[in-house]
């Protein structure tokens, strides 16, 4: 390699390095940094971050490049979500824990796997950026999914709840809200983000997948029985705006009775109560 040669190639390395430290910070700054867990990069660029409790071991991978599938591994099953980038941009993981994939277009990509499950973003950086980003899913067999009225996605396998894609939400530069929504378009989440005239870039979009059970259960209700939420409680909780963490508390700190049908226990702290079977499925969720 030349002088002239080695030269170029380490202002390009800079200059990626820029980039990528610059993609960071904007994600960062949103979302803050004090949930994520930083993966540990793995032959080939991909980097994986592993949760674990006491009961059970969720394995998060992210893709070596913005083409790639994000996949969560948790008790055999294997769940995908292709992310819509290029080839071209490869990951790196950010000191704190952000993998970003810097694009060379007009938008960028970022994996963020943290402590309830893992965010995916993308940052509009212009006006010229696509609005619409197209995420293809891979879901255990039978899996379905239902887009619920506040725009949360449930995915459930016939009455088990497996997860939900929560309703997405957009930020601009100046802190403020950016209307966006998700479909379910042949067999693919598609989000679209809808920016003003008023509307100042960067902006950061978030299309999110926890994991409800796997995590938040393992870490929260250790010693209650609870083993699942049913699809029906899940909607009910998205319906009422009842997040998973506040059943878990609801069952491990709320007063415990009987409840109407037989074989079922009824909790309830504060205004929240929830119906767990004597098999550990929670079935019914609400407030008072």
């Amino acid at each position: 390699m030349t002088a002239t040669e080695a030269h170029a190639a380490a202002d390009h390395a800079d200059a990626r390095s820029a980039r990528v430290a610059q993609a960071a910070q904007t994600i960062e700054h949103v979302t803050g940094t004090a949930d994520l867990v930083r993966p540990t990069p793995l032959g080939g660029g991909a980097a994986r971050a592993e949760l674990t409790t006491e009961t059970s071991t969720t394995h998060i991978t992210a893709p070596a490049t913005a083409d790639g599938s994000l996949e969560l591994t948790h008790d055999g099953e294997v769940l995908r979500l292709s992310l819509p980038g290029s080839g071209d941009s490869a990951a790196t993981v950010s000191a704190n824990g952000t993998v970003v994939y810097p694009g060379a277009g007009d938008f960028d990509l970022a994996v963020q796997p943290n402590r309830d499950g893992v965010r995916t973003l993308v940052t509009l950086k212009d006006a010229d950026a696509p609005t619409e980003y197209r995420f293809p899913l891979g879901l255990p067999a039978d899996a379905a999914l239902d887009r619920l009225e506040d725009g949360t996605i449930l995915v459930s396998r016939g009455e088990e709840y497996l997860g939900t894609f929560d309703a997405p939400w957009a930020k601009d530069a100046s802190g403020e809200a950016v209307p966006t929504d998700y479909r379910i378009e042949d067999g693919a989440l598609v989000q679209t983000v809808r920016p003003g005239p008023n509307t100042a870039y960067p902006v950061v979009a978030d299309p999110a997948w926890f994991i409800p059970l796997a995590i938040v259960a393992g870490r929260l209700l250790l010693s209650t029985g609870v083993k699942s939420i049913s699809r029906h409680a899940a909607k009910r909780m998205a319906q009422r705006g009842i997040s998973e963490e506040m059943v878990a508390r609801t069952v491990k700190n709320g007063k415990k009775t009987k409840g109407k049908t037989a074989g079922t226990w009824k909790y309830v702290s504060g205004k929240i109560w929830v119906v767990v079977n004597k098999a550990g499925n929670v079935v019914s969720v609400g407030r008072n």
